[in-house]
């Protein structure tokens, strides 16, 4: 029998070894991605001209709920503010609070413990980031209420390529989702009459840390949005959106909207303020309450107080978001 010459199954051996690399290859890398499979396979998805949503199977009945409000929702804030971002906004609904608290923390490093809130606007991902009703035991959320707002800042974010002031943002999407009644008249008042509002220009990327200070923040957002709807109505709000979206200055736009600049609007909005005192007569007057009549108010500032302190809890995190996008140190820090 012949003798095979040295070296004559080497290319034989180097096939086959070559085979059992890729195979192996191909099998780490079917390993590897595997996880990220499963979880693309975990959601399903509802999709619409300008949206997306993400959801669970388990949360398929409340999506079914969710969807059709979603995009009624945005498309009356847009309608309202006569701006449509052409770029798709994704909505994703985590299961758990592990997926939510995940999700937050992938995108930015938390400077403290995640807050209790349903909902919150990543800026840089043009994506916002619902979490289940399912998983709040105690109950009390206004999700739809949670999702209009942070619709409002997809909307804004979306529309507008240069930074909107924080005090417009917030303030635009509480008027837009209808969160006014959560907002302390009685203390924006009392700081207008002590002299301790906060300028503005204090107000451009962040808000105060201390609890009592952020309450005023928020309240006067709401309320110079409002003064501003008085001056000029959705008219005047549309046109100076529709100012910054061509990439006007904020002064400038302000200026060529209502024929003056922000600084006189905001000495003009303050002065309102320190006229109104019926609602500190009103709480004050012992003869209006009336010995029954108190206890029942008592409550309801009470039950108010505590409506508004979930809900300031929920728009921090939302602007400690968007102040990390930024490259701003967050409140306190």
């Amino acid at each position: 029998m012949a003798r095979a010459a040295p070296g004559a199954f080497l290319p034989a051996v180097s096939v086959l070894a070559a085979s059992v690399l890729a195979a192996s290859v191909l099998a780490v890398a079917a390993l590897v991605s595997l996880p990220m499979c499963a979880v693309a396979a975990e959601w399903e998805t509802r999709s619409a001209p300008g949206l997306l949503f993400e959801y669970a199977p388990e949360d398929d009945v409340l999506a079914g709920k969710l969807w059709p409000v979603m995009i009624a929702d945005r498309k009356a804030i847009m309608e309202r503010l006569r701006i449509f971002p052409p770029d798709t906004l994704r909505v994703r609904l985590a299961p758990t609070w592990e997926a939510f608290a995940a999700a937050l923390q992938s995108e930015m490093p938390p400077s403290r413990p995640l807050p209790e809130t349903l909902g919150v606007y990543l800026l840089n991902r043009r994506t916002i980031l619902l979490r289940s009703p399912r998983t709040d035991l105690a109950g009390g959320w206004d999700l739809r209420g949670v999702m209009r707002h942070e619709l409002a800042h997809g909307v804004l974010d979306m529309a507008i390529a240069q930074p909107v002031p924080l005090w417009l943002h917030e303030g635009l999407a509480i008027l837009l989702s209808d969160d006014l009644g959560y907002l302390d008249e009685a203390q924006l008042t009392f700081a207008a009459v002590t002299d301790r509002l906060i300028p503005l220009t204090a107000l451009l990327h962040r808000f105060p840390s201390i609890h009592g200070a952020r309450t005023v923040a928020y309240s006067q957002a709401a309320s110079f949005v409002r003064f501003l709807l008085r001056q000029a109505g959705m008219t005047g709000l549309r046109d100076l959106l529709k100012a910054l979206e061509r990439g006007m200055a904020v002064q400038d736009a302000f200026s060529r909207t209502y024929g003056m600049s922000l600084y006189a609007l905001e000495r003009q909005w303050q002065g309102e303020l320190a006229q109104r005192f019926s609602y500190f007569t009103l709480i004050t007057s012992t003869s209006l309450l009336g010995g029954l009549g108190a206890p029942l108010v008592l409550l309801g500032v009470w039950r108010r107080w505590l409506q508004r302190r979930r809900k300031f809890r929920e728009w921090d995190y939302q602007e400690r978001a968007l102040a990390a996008v930024r490259g701003v140190p967050p409140p306190g820090e």
